[in-house]
């Protein structure tokens, strides 16, 4: 199942050239290359689906685990001090290739790289209560 114009199923079927670090029969890790950090890898599974939504759980579980063994090959080998995983939902999100995706971004201290500021004012609790109703 892939998608003609999609470019992560066209690295899954070697029409573009990629830097594999992992591959087995569902999924795919490669260097990613615009990375925001060195050993930034992206964890695809060889089926084409656009969102978590859409992507079976058996199939989810198997691009985790692929990411969770990716993970520690780069934080064993790259002596890295951590590493952030990201996996973005349309283009709101900053999803831009429509295939579902894993980032594994490795960390240093004091890096400043992928900055996400928390607010630190509390929902109130109606505001808490309208998002439960609502969902």
């Amino acid at each position: 199942m892939r998608e003609k114009e999609c470019l992560f199923c066209k690295i899954i079927d070697k029409e573009l050239a990629s830097k594999i670090v992992h591959e087995d029969e569902k999924t795919l890790g490669f260097l990613d290359i615009f990375p925001i950090s060195r050993g930034h890898t992206i964890v695809i599974p060889k089926n084409h689906y656009s969102t978590i939504e859409d992507i079976p759980n058996d199939v989810l579980s198997d691009v985790f685990s692929t990411v969770k063994k990716i993970a520690a090959i780069l934080h064993k080998k790259l002596r890295i001090e951590g590493y952030n995983i990201l996996q973005n939902n349309f283009p709101a999100s900053g999803q831009i290739i429509k295939h579902f995706h894993v980032h594994i971004i490795p960390r240093s201290d004091n890096d400043n790289k992928l900055k996400i500021d928390i607010p630190r004012n509390q929902a109130t609790e109606k505001e808490l209560n309208d998002v439960l109703g609502a969902i």
